[in-house]
């Protein structure tokens, strides 16, 4: 497909209007659809859940053929801490949206409390975030653009390039028991700003984001089992919501579906997902995303695939290890 280069090419960056020498509002971490296959991204109480050494790469490609789309890449790990009864873990991120980018990495630690009903566990994460800026990259209708002369004549807007670097974490608890599992977290939960060395000092403010997820395990027949979840995130200006079922067969293979979106405003797309367990410790997923709102005359589509690797045997010594297994393990 191709697009017009005006307007159409000034979709996403158009969205970086936000991006002023005050302060950034927008909704700003990444949007995946196999959540389910890496919890502990979104939340750190989930660590050390996967009953072992647990790493999980992730790759998203967002709107394909709009120029500036999201792209984003994330490497998660985590695994048990039997003689501190929790968990410990660490994720590096990266994020571009138009002239946008952010990237970091987080370490976690958390709790385990073993109930009669389920495990319980409470974590933390801490780490540092850095944006990123590239103004200069930035074209309104109206403005200047010979040679090198950049002039937006737009004062909201940056034409320069910079970068800082800020504090971010978040904290999260997570419940699990045979047949259930849910959490809730919350990310960038200092809500505080990032500032640029640009010329125009833009100050990117951090806003607090709310996850939810459930999700329950009903077997079907000997060699099939289904894992409907709901996700819910908000920025409590914005919300969205993914709905998702996910069938396993003989636990080598799972297919699925994701729909994101509750109401005519925020319908976005439908995410129809596949894996494998290639191997005893890895598993290989892909995902495609068919867009489902305005942005479909001009998106190709999403693309996501997510890798994980699974140790598959306990590390340390310490405290009995079915503390912190995940009961379904």
């Amino acid at each position: 497909m191709s697009i017009s280069r005006t307007p159409y090419s000034l979709v996403i960056l158009t969205l970086v209007v936000w991006v002023l020498s005050g302060e950034t509002h927008a909704q700003q971490l990444a949007q995946y659809s196999m959540t389910m296959l890496d919890k502990y991204r979104f939340n750190p109480g989930y660590g050390g859940m996967d009953a072992s050494l647990s790493i999980t790469g992730a790759i998203k490609s967002q709107w394909e053929s709009i120029p500036g789309a999201p792209k984003s890449q994330t490497i998660t790990a985590h695994m048990p801490l039997y003689i501190a009864n929790g968990g410990v873990g660490f994720q590096f991120f990266h994020d571009a949206i138009g002239v946008e980018e952010s990237m970091g990495f987080m370490a976690s630690y958390n709790y385990v409390m073993e109930t009669n009903i389920g495990l319980f566990s409470f974590g933390l994460s801490a780490g540092l975030v850095q944006k990123k800026l590239d103004g200069s990259l930035l074209r309104t209708p109206d403005g200047v653009y010979e040679g090198s002369t950049i002039i937006h004549n737009d004062p909201i807007l940056s034409s320069t390039q910079g970068s800082g670097l800020g504090p971010t974490g978040s904290i999260g608890v997570y419940f699990a028991n045979d047949f259930l599992e849910a959490g809730i977290a919350m990310d960038q939960v200092m809500g505080n700003q990032v500032t640029l060395n640009n010329e125009e000092q833009t100050t990117f403010s951090l806003k607090r984001t709310l996850n939810a997820f459930a999700e329950y395990y009903l077997p079907l027949t000997e060699t099939v089992d289904l894992y409907p979840a709901v996700f819910a995130k908000s920025d409590l200006t914005q919300t969205q919501l993914d709905v998702s079922a996910r069938a396993e067969f003989r636990e080598l293979y799972y297919t699925g579906l994701v729909f994101r979106g509750y109401s005519a405003e925020t319908i976005d797309a439908v995410a129809i997902f596949l894996g494998a367990r290639v191997s005893s410790k890895l598993s290989v997923s892909y995902a495609y995303d068919i867009t489902l709102s305005s942005l479909r005359s001009f998106s190709e589509g999403t693309h996501e695939v997510v890798l994980n690797y699974n140790l598959n045997k306990p590390i340390g010594v310490g405290r009995p290890e079915r503390i912190i297994y995940n009961p379904r393990y």
